[in-house]
């Protein structure tokens, strides 16, 4: 379902790590525009990708990476603390040996076969995050993401803002959040992975709904 490699594993996952920073780079330079200063062409490992990191994988049936996320220690310098703080204007960023920054959650949808698919990708990461935290006592994530994914991270995880939506000049108002770690909350996201065609369905009929009801 998911790989979780972490720093005593990362030597015997090296070749899977290799694609891994590829396919982020694929997509958040590719895809998405990012400008990373000090990464290679071809391949998105920044500064935050340290000797502490953990890597949740989710791989394709043939073992190709279509979609992951990194875990870093609070206690350690990392993107809250070195870039984003001030974007925290509602409270601090928190930090604490039991909170964890999660970290470009990324997937490629050109490897999916379908909107299912892509679901459930997204539940595999979720799952393998809350897994490693339950297995090494975090009891909170601290990240940073767009509102979108903000509104949808609520339906899972009880999540509470630390500061208010900010536009940096695209259509994304990032949003940095803390999220509460717990056993109820891999089971909301065991559930929506066993789901995941009744509520993909549903999604996507209030979509068309809303896209008739706009045309009328």
């Amino acid at each position: 379902m998911f790989k979780i490699v972490t720093p005593d594993t990362r030597s015997e996952n090296s070749d899977l790590l290799d694609a891994m920073h590829q396919m982020r780079y694929r997509i958040v330079v590719g895809e998405w525009g990012w400008d990373i200063p000090g990464i290679a062409a071809g391949y998105d490992k920044d500064q935050f990708d340290t000797e502490d990191t953990v890597y949740v994988i989710a791989r394709t049936a043939s073992g190709e990476v279509v979609g992951t996320s990194r875990l870093n220690p609070t206690v350690r310098p990392h993107m809250l603390s070195e870039l984003f703080a001030d974007y925290c204007n509602l409270q601090p960023y928190p930090v604490g040996k039991d909170v964890w920054e999660c970290s470009r959650f990324v997937t490629d949808r050109s490897l999916m076969t379908d909107p299912v698919d892509d679901f459930r990708v997204r539940c595999r990461l979720g799952l393998g995050l809350t897994a490693y935290c339950l297995d090494n006592q975090i009891s909170r994530l601290s990240w940073l993401t767009h509102q979108k994914f903000f509104n949808l991270v609520q339906k899972v995880w009880d999540t509470e803002p630390l500061g208010l939506p900010r536009r940096e000049g695209d259509d994304w108002a990032w949003i940095p959040a803390v999220s509460r770690m717990d056993e109820a909350t891999f089971d909301r996201q065991l559930d929506r992975y066993r789901n995941a065609e009744a509520i993909v369905a549903q999604y996507m009929g209030s979509k068309q709904a809303s896209a008739r009801s706009k045309v009328a």
